[in-house]
């Protein structure tokens, strides 16, 4: 990660504006009120509202669907927006949209948290489970891809693990990462490559263990096998997860400086291609962030990717100066784009097609 930090030809991260950021962060974990950002986890239409062994089924099988949670409008210029759905009468819009529609196909009846039926999976069972109450087909890209996704966890989970996560974890024995390679975050890129294969970002293994442990902090029933299973040994190497949102909260607010090239793609909703070195600079510069600020601000990682991943998704990415009632954010005082350099406001998240995040 250093070395693609180091040698970056389209970002470079400005120290000072860093370092502001950390503190921004650091006032406002110090004066934060009851933090409303895990609310959806206590909502029953998105998530389980009970800590246990099928809660870690779930978020195994769920988290892996986590990809490409956006979609072109149809508009003659280059735009996009977040994938949303309806789904129970009420419409849910980005991570919140995909946790509803496989919680309503949990209610109805579909046993996604057998691996058996995992395996067995059509495309039209997919289908069925991202369906708009809307009208038309399914608008979250993909779906090809999620349904491979589906397969191979209950694939895996029937082959190595006995039907289920919990002896993924057992086996991890509160490590992220072991030196016989059986942490948790190792298990999760080596045994199921398709769904967590992101060598060396892991970013949908580092998100699943994180909500895992961040949910013992949730006012809910939790048992003690959960508990026991979910705790985290070695704090110390967990690191962020890079996303789309994130990146682009960290151009908005000046931490990023980048080339004109990738002010284009960016300005342009222009695709980058996986794995290309703007995708890999990008991602390694976000862990970097990731790291300088728990490190200057003194705050858990658990902490603050909850707050980055917050921060992008429901404060930058609705974010407008055109809006009269902008949503509420405790750090666009001090953001670059807000403030002084409006023309980063108009650069979006950068866009990939990619099964990882």
């Amino acid at each position: 990660m250093d070395d693609i930090v180091a040698g970056a030809q389209h970002i470079s991260i400005n120290e000072e504006r860093l370092k502001a950021l950390a503190r921004s962060v650091q006032t406002y974990f110090s004066n934060r009120p009851v933090s409303d950002l895990d609310g959806n986890a206590l909502n029953p239409a998105e998530a389980p509202v009970v800590n246990d062994r099928d809660t870690l089924q779930y978020f195994l099988m769920r988290r892996a669907q986590s990809f490409v949670i956006w979609r072109w409008t149809g508009q003659a210029d280059p735009a996009v927006e977040a994938f949303d759905c309806q789904v129970n009468g009420e419409l849910f819009t980005g991570e919140r949209a995909v946790n509803a529609c496989i919680m309503r196909a949990i209610k109805d009846g579909v046993p996604l948290l057998n691996p058996e039926y995992l395996q067995s999976m059509t495309l039209a069972d997919v289908e069925s489970i991202y369906r708009d109450e809307r009208g038309g087909p399914p608008t979250y890209q993909l779906l090809d891809r999620r349904l491979e996704k589906f397969r191979e966890v209950g694939t895996v989970l029937a082959e190595r693990y006995e039907g289920h996560m919990a002896n993924l974890l057992r086996e991890a024995d509160g490590y992220l990462f072991r030196a016989d390679g059986k942490g948790s975050i190792q298990a999760l890129v080596r045994e199921f490559p398709l769904s967590y294969g992101d060598y060396p970002f892991a970013k949908l293994a580092v998100t699943l263990m994180t909500a895992l442990y961040n949910r013992r902090d949730l006012d809910i029933e939790s048992t003690e096998e959960y508990l026991r299973l979910t705790r985290i040994e070695d704090p110390e190497n967990l690191f962020g997860p890079t996303d789309y949102y994130i990146p682009m909260f960290l151009v908005r607010w000046g931490v990023f400086d980048i080339s004109d090239e990738f002010s284009d793609h960016l300005k342009n909703r222009k695709l980058i291609d996986q794995d290309a070195p703007m995708e890999r600079e990008f991602r390694a510069c976000t862990l970097h962030v990731f790291d300088r600020v728990r490190e200057i601000a003194g705050v858990s990682m658990a902490e603050l990717d909850i707050e980055f991943w917050y921060q992008g998704a429901f404060r930058c990415r609705p974010c407008s100066p055109a809006d009269a009632d902008p949503v509420p954010c405790p750090h666009r005082t001090e953001c670059l784009g807000w403030n002084h350099d409006r023309p980063r406001m108009d650069l979006g998240w950068p866009l990939v097609y990619t099964p990882f995040y």
